[in-house]
């Protein structure tokens, strides 16, 4: 009879033993690191992201994501449509132990989770899982090249925006803002109407590549308050700021 009770005792151990180790292994989803090759060892992950997110209340959010060597961040946000719609966040981000993620921690709001691939960055949902819908690719954010760049006549990717007391270009590959003058003809406010519309939402951007020259900082009126004061040479493109359209593709 003892020895019946042992070894039923030690079936239960085992079962139990097996189960537990079967549920660790479930909850345990981390990526197997071959030779610590994870994406903050092995890529080039610093630089300036671009993408073009879902919006349930307006026709998409422009993002733009730059991240720093030294693990701050730089974020501008534009809900189109929306007249209150553009924001701006910094703070830290930080990779989680996998090595494959980061979690960007603003100084206000709340934190977002993104994965970490070559030139790339896909933002997760609150539970850190990647949209499985027909609306996965816009959550792609894409590594813009060329993150240092010179104002040169080649063309220039880049968000332009115009409106009263407002004229902008912020190119794609950077978070700086700078003034933009018309041509003499006023060409290019006329192409801009001629995408966002004549009544549109107030500072609606839109997608431009242009050519232009660097005329240096403006000592006075609204061009003042900006980095320095570009000259349009040409006008390569210029499109409604859309899904297909936008600073990551």
């Amino acid at each position: 009879m003892k020895t019946k009770l042992i070894v039923l005792l030690s079936a239960v151990l085992t079962v139990l033993g097996c189960s537990t180790y079967s549920q660790q292994g479930e909850e345990r989803q981390e990526p197997i690191i071959a030779d610590g090759h994870t994406s903050e060892i092995s890529l080039d992950w610093d630089g300036v992201y671009n993408g073009f997110l879902p919006c349930a209340s307006c026709p998409g959010i422009a993002i733009t994501l730059q991240l720093n060597s030294d693990k701050t961040f730089a974020q501008h946000t534009i809900y189109l449509g929306e007249k209150e719609g553009y924001f701006t966040d910094k703070g830290t981000f930080a990779f989680t132990k996998d090595g494959y993620h980061i979690v960007v921690s603003p100084e206000k709001g709340t934190k977002t989770r993104y994965t970490v691939g070559e030139n790339r960055l896909i933002m997760l949902d609150k539970d850190g899982k990647e949209n499985a819908t027909e609306l996965a690719p816009m959550y792609e954010l894409s590594k813009t090249a060329g993150t240092d760049f010179a104002l040169t006549d080649k063309p220039i990717k880049g968000l332009l925006t115009l409106g009263h007391e407002v004229s902008t270009f912020r190119p794609c590959n950077s978070l700086t803002t700078y003034w933009i003058n018309d041509f003499s003809d006023g060409r290019l406010t006329k192409r801009y109407r001629q995408q966002v519309g004549p009544t549109p939402t107030p500072y609606t951007p839109a997608i431009a590549e242009l050519a232009v020259k660097d005329m240096g900082k403006a000592k006075e009126g609204f061009a003042e308050s900006y980095e320095s004061v570009l000259q349009p040479l040409k006008i390569h493109s210029l499109k409604q700021l859309s899904p297909e359209n936008h600073c990551g593709n």
